[in-house]
């Protein structure tokens, strides 16, 4: 290819990349940023790389991520319901969709359901844990919350910028921070024992008072993630999920990974657009009319929904076919507005 075709393909120019393009790159990326994430001491609320990334350019610190482990959530696989294997020892069992433990109750006025994000990492001893951000955006544009929580304290800032409180008569940290974006409160306190929780403001919710207005309405509230995969290779173990949309398996030796994303409508060329792409044929999922794509490294399948969004499972080529059929059809989709 010389240097006028490579303008004309990929310069500013060039026509725009389609949603399963971007689907595909989007996961590499989520894999790669997961992969390379340095394990972080303690719990609590820190400076993790891999975290969401908040949307206002400008923002100096990370949001906070929560422990599911602190409420009984779990994401390890079960086993039972496992169909039978294939020729390469691959077994599907049931998989446990993460669960978030707390939320606002009542929610205030103005605050969207949250979303979710977060994955594993693994701290001073070597075990993975789980790890999760809960998070409420304002109908104004400009404010939002962000709720952890964690089995122990972990400062996010120099101690000289963490202030001393106590909230409901137990001890708290309070952290101010200013940014271009406007103020942001960081209040973080030992709801019961074994668990710490840390609320960040942010706009009208971007002060002390704020944020302890908000702490009076933190609830027990098991919520479960909306976009569930309930069904996975024996051994696999969650990487990664964000904003209810991607959810990433992985198989803890080879590294191998299963991924599933909600895409707003159905892709209409996905031999052209797959890349890799092989042969494609229409499967039934849960009745209805799905695309099954073979790659040169694995699969592909697209299922349709009922809303006209759809999701795109990618999977390795040490699954079948009908495996991938049966994982799709255990791909649970929940509506949010809680």
């Amino acid at each position: 290819m010389n240097d006028l075709e490579l303008l004309s393909d990929y310069g500013p120019d060039a026509p725009a990349a389609s949603s399963a393009a971007l689907s595909s790159a989007r996961h590499r990326l989520m894999a790669e940023v997961i992969a390379v994430a340095p394990a972080q001491p303690g719990w609590g609320w820190r400076r993790a790389r891999w975290e969401l990334q908040h949307r206002r350019v400008g923002l100096s610190f990370a949001v906070a991520v929560a422990v599911v482990a602190a409420a009984g959530g779990s994401f390890v696989l079960s086993e039972h319901r496992a169909p039978a294997g294939n020729s390469t020892g691959v077994q599907l069992v049931a998989f446990d969709a993460p669960v978030y433990p707390i939320g606002l109750r009542p929610r205030p006025a103005g605050l969207a359901a949250p979303t979710f994000s977060g994955g594993v990492a693994r701290d001073e001893q070597g075990n993975d844990r789980p790890v999760m951000t809960a998070v409420f955006a304002a109908t104004d544009g400009v404010s939002d919350v962000y709720l952890g929580v964690g089995d122990r304290y972990v400062p996010q800032d120099a101690p000289e910028r963490v202030r001393s409180v106590t909230l409901h008569g137990v001890p708290g940290f309070v952290v101010d921070h200013q940014a271009q974006s406007g103020t942001s409160v960081v209040l973080s306190w030992q709801r019961r024992s074994g668990q710490w929780v840390t609320l960040t403001g942010h706009g009208r919710f971007g002060s002390e008072t704020a944020v302890r207005a908000l702490a009076a309405t933190v609830a027990d509230d098991a919520q479960p993630v909306p976009l569930q995969v309930r069904l996975a290779p024996a051994g696999w173990r969650l990487a990664a999920f964000k904003d209810n949309k991607i959810v990433t398996l992985r198989a803890p030796v080879s590294g191998e990974e299963l991924i599933v994303n909600l895409v707003e409508a159905p892709e209409r060329n996905l031999m052209g657009l797959v890349i890799g792409a092989k042969r494609i044929k229409t499967v039934q999922v849960n009745g209805r009319k799905s695309d099954l794509v073979q790659t040169l490294n694995g699969w592909f399948l697209q299922v349709p929904l009922p809303d006209g969004t759809a999701f795109h499972l990618q999977a390795p080529a040490m699954l079948t076919g009908e495996q991938i059929v049966a994982v799709g059809a255990q791909v649970i989709v929940t509506p949010r507005g809680r």
